[in-house]
């Protein structure tokens, strides 16, 4: 199974990338969808956000008032928390749940629009970001969401900045275009690096045995290796030494090697890691 983190700002076209990525064949899970299931009329996460906000959240069919509700904890950063305080646990369990049902030769595709603001990016093999031009996202969301374009630029700005999505990357898919290229773009992505990711993955299969990892490359690995292993990686002449059980690095993108060593699953970013006593 291969875990993939999907996020990017609002208008940027994201949910185009995950509706491609679906029709490909991967398993979708909308963080977006399940943040709604969560707190539908009668659940226990309404109760709680009732008992958080007050009735005035609450619509004439017993349903949350979104609109309120986002008033409420638009530019009040305690009263967000509060509400991800509710919510986030709720949709972590539901995906837990979904992707443990899921076939050991899927792609999950996690489609999560905070993932860089509340540093997910290590738990996935690869994350994918989608970005645009503020511009382009903005006109978009004018358009298509009728969204006032002062209030478009408020949203904009109120989420993580460009560079901080990046620094989770480790594919940045451009959406400036007409959505056929980025459809291509998608369907190179799914043919030639997540399809044989999984199966190199679920084959305990390195891409490129004994590869050193590239300088660009070492953030996203180290920080993958340090969430799997709970250890500090370093780097040593190309080489990643880290200490750890190695009984989690296949499972993790990283299947032992026949000299004893590990190496990277991922046909995309080569790597060679040594487990160190």
């Amino acid at each position: 199974m291969l875990m993939i983190g999907l996020t990017g700002g609002i208008g940027a076209g994201k949910s185009a990338v995950a509706s491609r990525l679906a029709a490909r064949g991967a398993l979708l899970v909308d963080s977006d969808r399940l943040a709604r299931e969560v707190v539908a009329a009668g659940t226990p996460g309404l109760a709680a956000v009732v008992a958080a906000f007050g009735d005035g959240v609450l619509g004439p069919d017993g349903e949350l008032d979104r609109p309120a509700l986002g008033a409420r904890v638009f530019g009040d950063d305690a009263a967000r928390r509060r509400l991800e305080a509710i919510v986030h646990p709720l949709v972590r369990e539901r995906s837990v749940e979904m992707t443990a049902a899921a076939p050991p030769d899927a792609i999950v595709l996690n489609d999560v629009p905070l993932l860089a603001e509340v540093g997910l990016g290590p738990a996935y093999h690869l994350v994918v970001v989608v970005e645009a031009d503020e511009a382009t996202r903005v006109r978009r969301l004018v358009r298509d969401r009728g969204m006032p374009e002062p209030q478009a630029r408020a949203r904009i700005a109120a989420q993580a900045a460009d560079a901080e999505r990046r620094a989770v990357a480790d594919v940045l898919l451009r959406n400036d275009a007409t959505l056929d290229d980025l459809a291509a773009r998608v369907d190179t992505l799914w043919d030639d690096r997540l399809v044989p990711y999984e199966e190199n993955v679920r084959r305990g299969r390195v891409a490129e045995p004994g590869a050193l990892v590239r300088p660009e490359d070492w953030p996203r690995v180290a920080a993958r290796l340090g969430h799997v292993l709970g250890g500090e990686p370093r780097l040593v002449d190309g080489v990643i030494e880290v200490r750890g059980p190695g009984d989690e690095l296949g499972p993790a993108g990283f299947p032992r090697m026949a000299d004893g060593r590990h190496g990277s699953a991922d046909p995309g970013r080569p790597a060679t890691v040594v487990l160190i006593a």
